[in-house]
């Protein structure tokens, strides 16, 4: 189903990814597949893998797209899988597409799943937020796009050295509703 998402990691105080995903954004979809991401994967090799990540710069951008060169991590359709392509590069470069600045439309960024390896935490956020934010907010700005939406705004903060199970994550994240 296209439901758009965000897939961010923020190590050593950078942002090193910031993945635009067009599908399955829920926290049943993307949602689970960073937390089982999470759950399966060691974070000081993934820590690791992350220093070989950077973002193309516009010129470069525009310099690709030129050429017409694509790399699969540029698709659309990875989402949060692109935290297992991280973990599979064997290269001393991998090359990423900056989209973080998706988290301030949330009329179409309907979920963001940032891992935040500084604080230890995995943060679910969702869109269609017309509430300003706190200034303290990760996403904050002051005033809204044109069509009356603030950034993506926190839903839930989940510790890293806590995690919860797949069962556990939607139940807070998307509780059935009683008849």
């Amino acid at each position: 189903m296209g439901t758009r998402n965000l897939t961010m990691v923020i190590s050593n105080g950078k942002t090193k990814v910031a993945q635009y995903g067009q599908w399955d954004g829920y926290p049943s979809g993307q949602g689970v597949i960073a937390l089982d991401f999470l759950h399966n994967t060691p974070l000081d090799k993934f820590k690791e893998k992350l220093e070989a990540c950077r973002f193309l710069t516009p010129e470069e951008v525009t310099a690709w797209g030129k050429a017409e060169r694509w790399l699969p991590q540029f698709s659309r359709d990875h989402g949060a899988e692109i935290l297992d392509l991280i973990m599979a590069n064997e290269e001393s470069e991998f090359i990423l597409l900056d989209k973080g600045g998706f988290a301030n439309n949330s009329l179409f960024c309907e979920f963001a799943y940032v891992i935040d390896l500084d604080r230890g935490t995995l943060e679910v956020y969702n869109g269609f937020n017309t509430e300003p934010l706190q200034p303290t907010d990760r996403f904050y700005t002051s005033s809204p796009d044109a069509d009356g939406y603030y950034p993506v705004s926190l839903m839930h903060e989940f510790q890293l050295s806590n995690l919860p199970t797949d069962d556990e994550f939607l139940a807070i994240l998307e509780p059935v509703e009683e008849e």
